[in-house]
């Protein structure tokens, strides 16, 4: 009890940081819960990136016996949810959405009764600023620590607020690009000539009825404009709408608009499938690399990063912030990434991570090409529009 006092002292002063006191009372056998309520008692100010902010009220640290996860689809391995329930004895309930402008809907619509959802980078700050999420107390997820630099400080992560509170603790990240079968379209290595394709493959009247799209607004308009040389984050009323004519013209070659199915797409034999990555390496894995290839066409491809946030309407924010720190443990998050094959913002994960799917990441040099998408604040009305004139032509 001298140590604690001890230590609870040494913080009130100034000497270290509540992170340092999480990580020391824990060495001393506390559990979480007691150290989170002596540090909302202590009433220290909470270090942020922007200056400091009053403490977090006390979190109700009773443990539920079940936790709501509303994700993608497949965007968990099925162990971290076996593990999870294991050590904790909280039951993990998921549903589903098809895209982040699904997700947002159902949350402005008064969804309620999620602990976390899954949105993607840009979608972060739209939720943030239209206030549908808690923030996060970093004392109950001391794992944050093993997320590469790039990944601690994130340009989507309270934009609008600048308060020093953080609302988002990155899941996976990935990229968007074009999965070709060379087994279908034998010309492609003559077309391409050892070089990223172009984005215009998808426009080629040859392929008509050949090419999947994604269902997705942000990804496949981000293509069109990508394809007319502009940037995937456009908020031009002129850019944008020359996108949505693109798709329009492009749409009588295109079999199907379909986010949840590429894997299976490819491996059944459409010849080019707009996907994400993990999707891409799923179906080679099973066709093998002679079969198909992934490509991040010469133009530039969207990087996007999916993360973990606690929306208003929780059940239980304890058993959320168990869960971001169980995922932030490097065995967890390399779990997650060897089953999906996206990629892992951990980097204490490295080590553990399937060889392949680290010969898979961008190089350097090739995330030069690469745009994150980002929040485009009052063209989204636009782009929503435009989506909308394509689907329904």
């Amino acid at each position: 009890m001298r140590d604690l006092r001890g230590l609870v002292g040494e913080m009130a002063v100034g000497g270290i940081s509540r992170r340092q006191f999480l990580e020391r009372g824990l060495a001393m056998g506390l559990s979480l819960g007691a150290v989170g309520s002596v540090l909302a008692a202590c009433g220290e100010k909470k270090e942020g990136a922007t200056g400091t902010s009053a403490s977090p009220a006390p979190m109700d640290t009773t443990k539920p016996d079940d936790l709501y996860l509303f994700n993608w689809q497949n965007e968990i391995a099925p162990d971290n949810k076996k593990k999870f329930e294991q050590r904790t004895g909280i039951r993990v309930h998921e549903s589903f959405y098809d895209d982040n402008e699904q997700l947002l809907s159902k949350l402005k619509g008064g969804a309620t009764g999620y602990d976390l959802i899954v949105p993607t980078s840009y979608m972060v700050s739209i939720m943030n600023k239209s206030g549908l999420l808690e923030p996060i107390d970093l004392a109950y997820v001391p794992n944050i620590k093993n997320l590469a630099p790039s990944f601690q400080t994130l340009t989507y992560d309270d934009p609008a607020q600048q308060d020093g509170k953080r609302y988002a603790v990155p899941y996976l990240w990935g990229n968007a690009g074009i999965a070709v079968r060379t087994d279908k379209v034998p010309e492609f290595d003559q077309m391409v000539a050892g070089s990223a394709p172009s984005w215009a493959i998808l426009w080629d009247k040859q392929f008509k009825g050949k090419i999947d799209m994604l269902d997705d607004e942000r990804e496949t308009l981000g293509a069109a404009l990508k394809e007319q040389g502009y940037s995937f984050n456009s908020t031009d009323p002129s850019q944008i709408d020359a996108a949505k004519q693109a798709l329009i013209e492009q749409k009588p070659l295109v079999r199907a608009y379909d986010s949840l199915n590429m894997k299976r797409n490819i491996v059944a034999g459409m010849p080019l499938v707009h996907t994400w990555n993990g999707d891409a390496y799923l179906a080679q894995d099973e066709l093998g690399e002679n079969m198909m290839v992934y490509a991040l066409p010469s133009e530039g491809f969207s990087v996007w990063v999916d993360n973990l946030c606690i929306p208003n309407g929780f059940k239980s924010k304890y058993a959320a912030h168990l869960f971001m720190d169980f995922m932030c443990e490097p065995e967890n998050a390399a779990e997650l990434v060897n089953y999906v094959q996206y990629l892992s913002p951990n980097a204490a994960a490295e080590s553990l991570i399937d060889s392949k799917i680290i010969a898979q990441t961008p190089d350097e040099e090739t995330m030069k090409r690469a745009e994150l998408l980002g929040d485009i604040g009052e063209a989204s009305r636009a782009w929503t529009e435009a989506w909308q004139e394509v689907k329904g032509a």
